[in-house]
C-alpha cells in the first residue's frame, strides 16, 4: 500500500513541478526573431510572411515610382527646350507642313497639341483652337495619371497597415485562448503584437512620404502644364493667322 502511495507521491510531485517550470521551459524553447524577420512577419508564420510581403512590396513600388517621376516629371524632359526652338522656327518661316512632320516625328505633349491645330488650319483659326485645347487637355490628364501610382500606394498602404494590425492581435488573442493550461508566456504572444505594431509602423512610412511625394509632383506638374500652355498658345496665335489667310 505504500508502494502505490509512494507511485502517487511522485507523479502528483512531478506534475507539480512540471506546472511550475513549464513556462521558464516553454520560454528558453521559443526562438527569438531579429527585426528583419520580424519585419517580414516570420513569427506570425505564413500568414505574417504573406501579409508583411504584400506591405513591403507596395513600399518598394511606392519608392521605385517616386524615383522615376524625379526622373521623368521635368519640364525639360517632357518638352526639350530644343524642340520648342526647332517647331518654332518652323511656324515662323510659315512652313506648316514641316512643322507638322516634326510633330510627328517629335510627340510630347506640345507637339501633340499643335499637330491637332496644324491638321485643323484649313477649317479655320477657331478650329485649330479648339483641336490644340481638347489635345492639351488630354495631355494634362496623362500627366496626371502618371502619378495615379503614387496615390493608390498612399491610399492602400494604411490600410494594408491596419490590416496586419487586426490579424496580429487576432492571432494574439487566439494564442492566449488555446495557451496550455492558461500559461502564456509573453513570447507566446510577440509574434501577433509584432505583426500588429510592424505592419502600423510600415503602413505609415508609406503613407507619410508617399502624401509628400505626390504633393509635390502633383504642383510640379500643374507648373510644366501652364508653362508649356503658355508656348501652345503663343504658336497657336501665329498658326490662327495662317489659318484666316487660307480662309480668306
Amino acid at each position: 500500500m505504500f508502494q502505490k502511495h509512494k507511485h502517487a507521491l511522485f507523479v502528483i510531485a512531478a506534475f507539480g513541478l512540471a506546472s511550475a517550470f513549464a513556462p521558464a521551459l516553454l520560454a528558453e524553447e521559443m526562438p527569438s526573431y531579429s527585426l528583419g524577420e520580424k519585419l517580414l512577419g516570420i513569427p506570425s508564420g505564413w500568414f505574417g510572411i504573406l501579409t508583411q510581403s504584400m506591405i513591403l512590396l507596395t513600399s518598394i513600388f511606392l519608392f521605385g515610382w517616386i524615383i522615376e517621376c524625379f526622373v521623368n516629371v521635368r519640364r525639360d524632359k517632357l518638352v526639350a527646350p530644343e524642340c520648342i526652338a526647332a517647331l518654332q522656327n518652323y511656324i515662323d518661316e510659315g512652313d506648316l507642313e514641316g512643322a507638322l512632320q516634326y510633330c510627328e516625328a517629335t510627340p510630347n505633349m506640345l507637339t501633340r497639341s499643335i499637330a491637332a491645330a496644324l491638321n485643323k488650319v484649313s477649317a479655320g483659326p477657331d478650329a485649330a483652337k479648339d483641336a490644340a485645347s481638347f489635345q492639351f487637355s488630354i495631355e494634362g490628364e496623362k500627366l496626371d495619371r502618371h502619378l495615379g501610382p503614387i496615390s493608390v500606394c498612399v491610399a492602400i498602404g494604411p490600410m494594408m497597415g491596419l490590416f496586419g494590425t487586426v490579424t496580429g492581435m487576432v492571432d494574439t488573442f487566439a494564442t492566449i485562448e488555446n495557451a496550455p493550461g492558461g500559461q502564456v508566456n509573453p513570447k507566446m504572444v510577440s509574434g501577433g503584437i509584432a505583426l500588429a505594431l510592424l505592419s502600423t509602423v510600415v503602413g505609415l512610412c508609406i503613407a507619410i512620404p508617399g502624401i509628400v511625394a505626390y504633393w509635390f509632383f502633383k504642383n510640379k506638374a500643374n507648373d510644366i502644364v501652364n508653362s508649356v500652355a503658355l508656348v501652345v498658345d503663343e504658336m497657336l496665335t501665329t498658326i490662327s493667322g495662317y489659318a484666316a489667310q487660307q480662309q480668306g
